[in-house]
Order: structure tokens, then sequence, then C-alpha cells
């Protein structure tokens, strides 16, 4: 606003400039007034039509990938095409980036002769949707007396900003030996193995592969081996999205600090053969069940772009809605602010899964400029509980 005020009084007192000398010529018939009242007059018209002009017959395009993941640069190319007779001076080029703290992005070209490419890595630094560009052109060329611009809608684009999974060395996950199975109906799940038991009597359906020839030879009749299964664990992640579950700003929330940790976690549980499961209750209900292989790696990482704290059901509810779902044990990943409401709770799960680990994150801590990079972990004989606040190095905790 302030830009447009100071072009317009330029532009206002170089007419009344004009319209002086030419006054003051006329008056006294003074050539030399004329010439430069003319020259005025021009200056003017030029500042006004020579931006306008400048702009004429130039294309616009960008290219990025679709995908990204947070703190990682972003790379991007921006092709400038002019069609016109003239080549095209001082332009900056504007792109909006709402997945970045410093929200636009400009470049600037001298000179544009027929076609350019503009190539950078604009740092991405918020997770989730967003719209890219559209990209605009602005000049003031030659005297920035008056700058025109001109708006690209066909370079506006979506980008989808994954949280970026920090590397997870240990973490401490169950493992469900419940189930005893045989023969070719043996579980083949990435991660579990078979453990000899005993030996029984063939019954129609067993497998020739498990026959125990000796001892059917020593009993005159088929014996085959029995195994128990040691099945993949399940890792089951419930955020919360409860509205009054995210203190802080910008990256420095609770549940961005939460999204890490899940993201993480579940990555780590893909990678090792794991079962994983990621649930949250927003506006927008979050239900990934029993996804296995680090094929749905992307998954994970797009459903925890978009999560958002913006529901109104309690964590708590969500918690057992979202237990109701699952069967067999395993892991069950939680979080908390401070409140200690879900520790209280921490009795009710444990019947139905072998191992809790609670993340409490301190939401007051998140009201505060101070940092803590110190974290603290207690290990009860039901459950695991991480303490932590604003700053707490989650890299190290988790490894």
């Amino acid at each position: 606003m302030l830009k447009k005020i100071a072009e317009n009084k330029m532009i206002i007192l170089l007419f009344i400039t004009f319209i002086v000398i030419y006054l003051i010529a006329w008056n006294r018939g003074l050539k030399l007034l004329y010439v430069i009242s003319e020259l005025s007059l021009a200056t003017l018209i030029l500042s006004l039509i020579a931006p306008y002009l400048n702009l004429l017959g130039i294309k616009a395009s960008i290219k990025y990938p679709k995908y990204t993941e947070q703190a990682k640069g972003l790379p991007i190319t921006i092709e400038l095409l002019t069609s016109g007779f003239f080549d095209k001076y001082l332009l900056e080029i504007w792109l909006k980036t709402p997945f970045s703290t410093n929200r636009y992005n400009m470049f600037f070209v001298t000179t544009l002769h027929k076609k350019i490419l503009i190539k950078s890595d604009i740092f991405c630094d918020v997770r989730g949707v967003h719209q890219v560009g559209p990209i605009h052109i602005q000049t003031g060329f030659p005297l920035g007396l008056k700058v025109f611009k001109k708006t690209f809608e066909a370079t506006k684009g979506e980008i989808v900003v994954f949280p970026t999974p920090l590397k997870v060395k240990n973490f401490p996950m169950s493992i469900d030996e419940s189930s005893v199975l045989l023969g070719d109906k043996r579980s083949k799940k990435r991660g579990g193995h078979d453990e000899f038991v005993s030996v029984r009597e063939y019954k129609h359906g067993d497998s020739p592969r498990y026959i125990h020839w000796a001892i059917s030879a020593k009993k005159g009749k088929l014996i085959v081996k029995e195994y128990q299964e040691l099945l993949s664990s399940n890792l089951i992640i419930i955020l919360d999205l409860n509205r009054s579950y995210n203190v802080g700003k910008l990256k420095d929330t609770t549940l961005e600090y939460a999204i890490t940790i899940a993201s993480s976690l579940a990555i780590y549980g893909l990678d090792k053969g794991f079962s994983v499961s990621l649930f949250g209750y927003g506006k927008k209900e979050i239900k990934l069940l029993n996804l296995k292989g680090l094929s749905n790696k992307t998954k994970i990482l797009k459903a925890l772009a978009t999560a958002k704290s913006d529901g109104d059901n309690s964590y708590i509810d969500t918690i057992e809605y979202f237990l109701a779902l699952q069967r067999g044990g395993g892991t069950l990943v939680l979080f908390d602010n401070g409140s200690t409401k879900v520790e209280k709770n921490i009795d009710s799960y444990i019947s139905r899964i072998k191992k809790p680990v609670l993340f409490d994150i301190d939401a007051k801590s998140f009201k505060k400029s101070a940092v803590d990079t110190e974290f603290r972990v207690e290990y009860y004989q039901k459950y695991i509980k991480y303490s932590l606040k604003k700053g707490c190095d989650i890299e190290r905790m988790l490894s």
C-alpha cells in the first residue's frame, strides 16, 4: 500500500512539474522550457507504458516434486519464455510457498532473451498439504515510477510436505507369542520365526514336510513335528488430535513433537517387519490398519502430513474406540501433555496390549521461550514412560 502511494505521488509530482514548466514556457515564450516540459511529459508517459509493455509476451511455468519432506530443500525449476521482439528487463519473479516460514520467494532476472530457466531449492519447514504459487512477475522498468504485475494462474499447484522421520536405533517392541500353527498354515509374515514345540500323530491335511521320519519308523505310524510361531508384533500408534492438546507455535508445538515421534516409530516398525497401525480422531479421521513393509511408508507419512488438532473427542475415548478394532497384543504408543490422564487409565489397556509406551510431552514448556534438550525414561513393571519438554533432542531419545 505504501509503495503504491509513493508511486502515485511521484507520478502526480511529475505531471505537476510538466504543467508548471509548460505554463512558464507558454507565458514567456522560452523554447528551452518547451523542450523541458516535453521531456517531462515523455518521461511520465514512458513510466506508465513501458512496464506494461515489458510484461507483454511473457509465459511462465514451474516444475517440482509432488511430495517432499519437512526440513529438506524442495528443488524447483521455473521456466520463462518471451515471444516478443524485444528482450525483457529487470523482472521480479515471486513465488508463494506456504510450507516455509519465508512464505514468498523472489528471483530477479536482469534480462530475459527468449528463454531462461531458474533452478533453486526452497526450504520446507511446515508439514501439510500446501498450495504452491501462482507465480507473478512484476517490473517497474525503466524508471521504477510505476510497477506492473502479471499473474500466471496456470502455475498454481499442490504439494504434500511429509514430516521427516528420525533415525530410531532401538525401541522396545513386544512380541506376541500366542499362536501355535502347523505345516503350510504357518504365517509368512516378515519378522516372525518358528520354534519346535513337540510331536504328535499325523492328521489329514498336515504337510508331509513336517513328518518326523525317525520317530514314525520307530512307532510304526506317521508322526509330525509341531511348531509354535512367534508372530510379528503389532505397533499401534494413537495420536491425540483434540484441539486442546496442541500447545505452542509453528514447529514447536506438542502436536509437531508427537507427529515426529509417530512418524519415526512407524517407519522403524515397517523396516523391522512389524505390523503398524496408526490412529487419530480429528475432523478428519486417521485410520491405517496393520500395514506391513516399507512400501507403506508414503501412506503413513501422507496421513501424518495432514493431521490437525481440530477434534472434539477426548483422547481417552479415542483410545478406547481404536483399541476395540485391534486383535492380539503388541506395543501401544500413547501421548499426553502433562495432564496425567492417560497414565491414570493405562492399567485398562495392559490387559489388551502387552506393552504401552507413553510419551508425556510437557505442554507448559511450550508456552515459554526456554528450551530443554534433556528427557527422562522411566521403566515401570507394566509400561514405559518418556517425559520430554520443548527443545528435546528426540532423535537422541529414540536412539
